[in-house]
């Protein structure tokens, strides 16, 4: 059975919230390269919001990876394969 849209947007926010810790960012710094305020890191995190494509790419950026290999990440998540695998 596929993924309930609330189960890909907690896994998506997981995502964001993981790589971020793992390459010592503030949800600050993280907004601040990718083009986006500290706020909506924090609720995207927080699974508050469905995130627009403009919102992928620039958590994307800030993160340091194409969107293309977050989403893969995340689809391999989704599919429970080994979290992250894919993200570099």
């Amino acid at each position: 059975m596929p993924p309930t849209a609330e189960e890909e947007l907690r896994a998506l926010a997981a995502l964001v919230h993981e790589e971020r810790i793992r390459l010592g960012l503030s949800q600050e710094r993280l907004g601040l390269e990718g083009g986006l305020g500290r706020k909506y890191v924090g609720q995207l995190e927080r699974g508050e919001l469905v995130p627009t494509v403009r919102g992928i790419k620039g958590v994307t950026e800030g993160l340091g990876m194409t969107s293309a290999a977050f989403l893969r990440a995340l689809a391999d998540r989704l599919d429970g394969g080994e979290p992250g695998r894919g993200l570099r």
